[in-house]
């Protein structure tokens, strides 16, 4: 079989040329404008040529003629900054490139000079004499430098000038508003975009566990627990929420979350029942304290909490995991946004845990303990949705990830290597439902326009 070429082929060529000559035209047009002028001094020609090799590649070339011709008729001296900045600025020149031959023989050096349309002289470069091919090439190589260097300056001098144009904007603005009447609030009734004075809420979690220990020399142990039920109780306040100061952004946060009808039973390898149920418990709790920044009249609020917390699992005797306690210091960032009213916000929470203490899997004298020297730290992420409906009734649907890692050493429980690891992990799926005083309504929202007031009743602990 053979190709056959289509009979409308040369007029989507023809197009194709034409396609590259504008571009290449678009980019000669968008190209920096600028000059070689003479150069003085023996061999001087030469020494130019190779220059304006170097420049055409960079510059949109003007005729030194047309300048030259330009500068007499303004009455202005080439060889002056003055006269350089003005010539620049009638033709539209961005560089203006002169230079000069110096010496004789061996010892002849050529100096190239390019200068702004501003007359500053922003580039400077020697090269040797401008005789042999090796010369000439080393001074369009000096040139093509001396050129970009020169671009860069000038950028950098009009970002400058940019910015400055910009700040002097602002301030004009700012004096604008300043001189605005300010508008006069009921402090009593607090500003418009108060934030919720307190939060309780209640709800059902669903929440996993995966603990995986591997020993060092192969082998290790597996506590897996598929979605178990809790009861959870969450507190948030927003303490000095109806102020009109920066103090409104002060936040506390209180969870509480206790397992449901939990149980656990060993199981072999093959997931067959080794043994009745094991007495298990799980609760956890976690107070925190910080600050959530609110800008654009509430839309977003970016800010940072602290706290101390608890996150205890218990099992009854067993042969294959110990118990934890994980006592914590919480360090974590918090992201909020409003997407509808007060309606739907959204929340984006990340976190470190400084873990203290790890409970009887950290202590030697249990049976199923992986070391009493344990090293390691969790970190936990979540996102929630939620908002407020009138009357102060609110909601929240989060979800959470959790992860510990540790190692052990030191001394173990009954058959367990000296050394292992520990990776205990889960996700936490959250509904909840409260009631939120202080702050406005989604009514507000809708009616006044006032910053949403609700979204932190989507805060989490995300190890909760």
């Amino acid at each position: 079989m053979r190709g056959k070429t289509p009979q409308h082929w040369p007029g989507l060529a023809s197009l194709l040329g034409c396609a590259v000559l504008f571009i290449s035209s678009a980019a000669s047009a968008q190209a920096e404008r600028g000059v070689v002028l003479d150069f003085d001094g023996r061999g001087s020609g030469a020494a130019r040529n190779s220059v304006v090799r170097a420049a055409a590649d960079k510059l949109d070339l003007a005729r030194s003629n047309d300048i030259e011709g330009a500068a007499q008729n303004l009455g202005a001296d080439l060889s002056q900054p003055t006269g350089i900045a003005a010539v620049a600025q009638d033709q539209g020149l961005t560089l203006i490139i002169t230079g000069e031959v110096t010496g004789r023989g061996r010892g002849a050096r050529t100096n190239i000079h390019v200068f702004d349309d501003q007359g500053n002289e922003v580039a400077y470069r020697e090269a040797g004499r401008p005789v042999g091919r090796s010369n000439r090439r080393r001074i369009q190589q000096a040139a093509s430098e001396a050129i970009d260097q020169a671009l860069g300056a000038v950028a950098e001098r009009r970002r400058e000038e940019e910015l400055a144009r910009q700040r002097e904007e602002e301030a004009a603005r700012q004096a604008a508003l300043a001189a605005e009447p300010e508008q006069v609030e009921d402090d009593d009734a607090g500003p418009p975009g108060g934030l919720p004075l307190i939060a309780a809420f209640v709800g059902i979690n669903g929440r996993t566990r995966d603990a995986q220990a591997d020993f060092a020399g192969g082998g290790g142990r597996r506590y897996d627990l598929s979605m178990y039920p809790e009861l959870s109780l969450r507190l948030e306040s927003f303490p000095l929420g109806s102020s009109s100061s920066a103090a409104k952004g002060i936040y506390a946060q209180f969870d509480l979350a206790f397992a449901l009808a939990l149980s656990s039973q060993e199981v072999d390898p093959m997931g067959n029942p080794t043994g009745g149920e094991l007495d298990t418990s799980a609760w956890r709790m976690l107070l925190q304290v910080g600050y959530l920044y609110p800008l654009s009249d509430d839309a977003f609020r970016i800010g940072a909490l602290v706290g101390f917390g608890l996150d205890s699992f218990s099992l009854g005797d067993n042969n294959v995991m110990a118990s934890t306690k994980y006592t914590y210091l919480r360090i974590g960032a918090v992201a909020d946004a409003r997407l509808y009213q007060n309606l739907v916000r959204a929340r984006l929470d990340i976190g470190y845990r400084i873990v203290f203490g790890v409970g009887d899997i950290g202590n030697g004298t249990d049976p199923n303990a992986l070391g009493d020297d344990a090293s390691g730290g969790a970190f936990d992420l979540g996102v929630s949705l939620g908002g407020r409906i009138d009357l102060g009734i609110s909601y929240a649907v989060r979800f959470g990830f959790t992860r510990y890692s540790y190692d052990f050493s030191g001394v173990t429980g009954s058959g367990i290597p000296p050394e292992s690891s520990l990776t205990d992990k889960g996700l936490n799926l959250s509904v909840q439902v409260g009631y939120t005083f202080g702050g406005g309504s989604s009514e507000d929202s809708e009616e006044e326009s006032a910053p949403d007031e609700s979204g932190d009743d989507l805060g989490d602990d995300w190890a909760m």
